[in-house]
């Protein structure tokens, strides 16, 4: 997913670095806030895009998500920002989890980068923002099914 991303992102000519972050001071020797770091992404500071898959049907979330669209997306980003917040304030960096659940369904800050993206790539282009929306959720979703698929061989026993 990470690496789907970021080749989205050169391709909307955005200066990016894969994989920052990793032993930036003591505090957060073992730390890497940004899967994804984007130069001048909000008003000229750099962004951490934290990509994060989860499962609906953990324990701790199930009944929630019985009920609430999106509730293990929403819960991660929480988490990431509650993990991640602080270390990339120290950074100037803005924290931006990018949370998918196991079957597909992104959470609410993804999608605004994925529509911010969109329209990025959209300017000078002759694809229209909407098809270029639909082009990034498709590639994103399918390495997500793929994933998933290897996943479930890996433990098939033959």
């Amino acid at each position: 997913l990470r690496d789907i991303l970021a080749a989205f992102c050169h391709k909307a000519h955005l200066s990016v670095k894969v994989e920052v972050g990793f032993g930036l001071g003591r505090a957060n020797i073992n730390s890497r806030p940004a899967d994804i770091l984007i130069q001048g992404w909000d008003r000229g500071h750099p962004a951490a895009l934290d990509v994060t898959v989860t499962s609906p049907l953990t324990p701790v979330i199930l009944n929630f998500s019985a009920v609430t669209e999106g509730a293990a997306a929403l819960a991660a980003e929480e988490r990431k920002h509650v993990s991640n917040d602080a270390k990339c304030e120290d950074l100037g960096w803005t924290c931006i989890p990018l949370a998918v659940e196991t079957y597909g369904n992104w959470g609410k800050e993804a999608h605004v980068v994925f529509n911010r993206l969109a329209s990025l790539l959209a300017f000078g282009n002759s694809s229209s923002k909407s098809r270029l929306l639909n082009e990034i959720y498709s590639h994103l979703n399918m390495s997500l099914v793929r994933s998933a698929a290897r996943a479930i061989m890996g433990r098939v026993l033959v």
